[in-house]
């Protein structure tokens, strides 16, 4: 039996730095896009930068540039020579369609490279569904064309349109294709919401951080569970949730979200919002931080850049610096006593070696009971949207009825935020009946 071995996918990488102020943030951008290479199972065979003030309009990259990459790839025969360039910035239409027709392969910028890796990993029909959505839409602000019989070159992307008719024909092709899945998710979307509103009465936590920072790791040791946990970037996509009990018995809620990345594509960001909701309904957020990473600072503002854009900045966030196994001496000592600076709560574990795990339930327990308080309310039975608000938000100890004066007085577990509503709401129903 003869078995053909498929070769990966050979990749030249080309990066452009605008400023000499960020040459560190530079390679690191272009070590990280190594990273995503890898995740995408393709071979990286060089790599290549340019200093440049301002891009070039029609071609990003200089002619000197181009004719270096071309001398390059002239020297390998057809079997080995490289199939696509990446561009670690993004690229326009205009200059994806030059590139493409000077090097004779397929030319993908950063932000297609990261979809390609979320349709890679996609498991499940919604972020599926999710991912497809996310590329419409960055191919529609883009008129790129998606169908075979549009194109001039086969494969290529950032190909040349047939006309500004057909263009119009894409244009509407595509929106068509974008209100369907939109609907779909919608649907989805609805059956999601009903599941996170039955767990409402519990604390509920979310582990979120930069991607590949050990999210999965640390949330298969807190649950016991079996999340695909890998070394690679993006190897979640799917807001995975467990309902566990810590030491309080008390019980509480966790999932574990997608992994963030710097400069993480907006269509991305507005796809997966259905899946984000789990960040902003958090009670607390666990922001896992690889402190072994060279660019540890970047990570976490890269992180915080896009709890921004979602609108969760006033969260309640506990640090969790991860895979402390990794990092040792006198640099770890100076990193550390900065971080604790920064961050006087944070947690020191290593997920992997269940290293302070224990600790990390304290605090974790410590934060609950700060959250609830157990109380004593008298509600009238007539207010019956009062009382389905304390039932569906909160755990009921006792609830007994008064027939003297027709109230229910409940001894209630309850969060304390929802305990002020409720408190504020008795106050004008007395001030009401004076």
């Amino acid at each position: 039996m003869l078995t053909i071995k498929k070769r990966k996918e050979r990749v030249i990488l080309v990066g452009v730095l605008t400023d000499r102020k960020q040459k560190q943030a530079f390679e690191e951008s272009l070590s990280e896009l190594k990273s995503l290479v890898k995740t995408a199972s393709a071979q990286v065979v060089d790599v290549f930068s340019q200093f440049m003030e301002k891009p070039k309009p029609s071609t990003y990259i200089g002619k000197g540039k181009i004719v270096e990459i071309k001398a390059l790839m002239d020297e390998f025969d057809d079997e080995e020579r490289p199939d696509t360039i990446i561009f670690n910035n993004d690229l326009s239409p205009a200059q994806s369609r030059n590139l493409a027709n000077e090097f004779k392969c397929k030319i993908v910028d950063r932000t297609e490279l990261i979809l390609d890796i979320f349709a890679l990993h996609a498991r499940t029909k919604q972020a599926k569904l999710q991912v497809e959505l996310a590329q419409m839409e960055y191919n529609y602000s883009r008129l790129k064309n998606l169908w075979g019989h549009l194109s001039r070159i086969q494969g290529g992307i950032g190909f040349r349109g047939p006309g500004e008719k057909q263009i119009e024909v894409d244009r509407r092709e595509i929106q068509n294709k974008i209100t369907q899945l939109k609907r779909k998710l919608k649907l989805i979307s609805k059956h999601t919401e009903t599941k996170r509103s039955r767990r409402r009465k519990a604390i509920n936590l979310a582990l979120i951080g930069y991607t590949n920072a050990g999210k999965s790791t640390l949330f298969n040791q807190i649950t016991n569970g079996d999340v695909y946990a890998a070394n690679e970037l993006f190897a979640t996509l799917d807001a995975t949730t467990r309902s566990i009990y810590l030491s309080r018995k008390e019980q509480v809620v966790i999932t574990d979200t997608i992994g963030f990345i710097k400069d993480l594509p907006h269509t991305l960001v507005e796809s997966f919002h259905s899946t984000l909701m789990e960040v902003l309904e958090a009670d607390l957020l666990l922001h896992v931080v690889d402190v072994s990473h060279p660019f540890v600072f970047d990570q976490i503002s890269a992180v915080e850049e896009v709890l921004e854009e979602l609108g969760a900045v006033d969260k309640d966030i506990l640090m969790v610096f991860n895979k402390i196994d990794k990092v040792q001496g006198v640099h770890f000592k100076f990193l550390k006593k900065k971080l604790q600076n920064d961050y006087p709560q944070a947690i020191f574990i290593s997920a992997k070696e269940k290293e302070n795990i224990e600790e990390l339930y304290s605090r974790i327990n410590f934060f609950l009971s700060s959250r609830k308080a157990i109380s004593t309310l008298r509600i009238p039975y007539t207010q019956h949207k009062l009382l389905n608000f304390i039932y569906s938000n909160s755990t009921i100890l006792e609830d007994e009825y008064d027939e003297v004066v027709q109230e229910h007085v409940l001894k209630v577990n309850i969060d304390r935020s929802s305990l002020n509503e409720i408190n504020k709401k008795i106050e004008e129903l007395k001030y009401k009946n004076i």
